[in-house]
């Protein structure tokens, strides 16, 4: 089984982090701890964590830089994507996700041997998938021409998926909450034209989320989750979400539909595992709160690339769009 390597070093321009506290404004973490879930307060508190949050709160430029160029290696992306180290257990499951990702996209034959290097040389021409997802020495493997990102089999299914949503409903108004490392929303800005989109999420993933961002032809407003306003007013068509909803606590998943409900968002499109507390005591049961708030499931589907987690997409008919 191929072992996975660092992705080299990357320097970030300091100015990111300035322009980043330009458009943000002050970060107040009082809320840190009432918004956050139990797996994100248990990562915050392993080798000085909470640290990110203090340099955010002080507007700290040059510790940030230090800190987001070994992102992956100090351990601020767990929860979201891996960092700090892989076993051979998820090594082999990653890269075993390449199968059913290659029979989605039609790149093999049912039943047939799958060669990696054929194949991630067809996916990286087939989407544009930029270096700059690595910032921070990610892991991943050197196989054919390219770095491949450790956990892309996922994101690139569940891209082609979102692709599909957003052609079909005329789409090109995202918001998404809870992006983590934003790896997912990277992808669909350089694969899809998207005019404007909201990001909502935990300071240290939000600032991630800029980085990426630095260059990018969507219009995009960042917002740290721990300051969220559930009166903020935009102009969405659909809020996607993938990992995080059964994470949150419960009064958080509540205020976001509540606002996606209050801006007439006609769609809400969810990735996440359904089991509830049988799979995690912790987790809450989020399709309630979605399904009451008047929003209808109109298309679901197990992942074939991730089981057992699901597709589904929300729907609620406004008057006003």
């Amino acid at each position: 089984m191929k072992k996975p390597i660092r992705f080299k070093k990357q320097e970030i321009d300091i100015k990111v982090f300035d322009n980043f506290f330009v458009e943000c404004g002050d970060y107040k973490r009082n809320n840190l701890e009432k918004e956050s879930s139990p797996i994100w307060t248990r990562i915050y508190n392993h080798k000085g964590g909470y640290d990110v949050f203090d340099y955010i709160e002080s507007k700290n430029s040059s510790e940030l830089k230090k800190i987001y160029e070994e992102y992956y290696v100090n351990g601020i992306s767990e929860g979201a994507t891996t960092g700090l180290s892989v076993d051979e257990n998820k090594n082999k499951r990653n890269l075993l996700r390449s199968e059913p990702l290659a029979a989605h996209l039609e790149m093999t034959q049912k039943n047939q041997d799958l060669n990696l290097t054929d194949f991630y040389n067809a996916l990286y021409q087939k989407f544009k998938i930029p270096d700059y997802i690595n910032i921070g020495q990610t892991w991943g493997w050197d196989i054919g021409d390219n770095f491949i990102h450790f956990e892309i089999q996922d994101y690139v299914y569940f891209l082609d998926i979102m692709k599909s949503i957003l052609e079909n409903y005329n789409l090109n108004r995202t918001c998404f909450i809870g992006d983590g490392t934003g790896l997912m929303s990277a992808l669909l800005y350089e694969n899809f034209k998207v005019k404007s989109s909201i990001h909502i999420d935990m300071a240290h993933f939000l600032l991630r989320q800029y980085i990426n961002s630095v260059n990018c032809d969507t219009d995009i407003k960042h917002v740290f989750a721990e300051n969220f306003d559930e009166n903020m007013e935009h102009d969405t068509q659909i809020m996607i979400n993938q990992d995080s909803f059964p994470e949150m606590p419960l009064d958080s998943m509540k205020k976001y539909v509540q606002n996606m409900d209050k801006n007439n968002v006609p769609f809400i499109l969810s990735y996440n595992i359904e089991n509830g507390i049988t799979f995690n005591p912790h987790h809450i049961d989020y399709r309630k709160v979605i399904l009451d708030h008047g929003y209808q499931s109109i298309w679901r589907f197990d992942s074939q690339v991730r089981p057992p987690y699901v597709f589904e997409l929300f729907y609620k008919e406004s008057s006003s769009k």
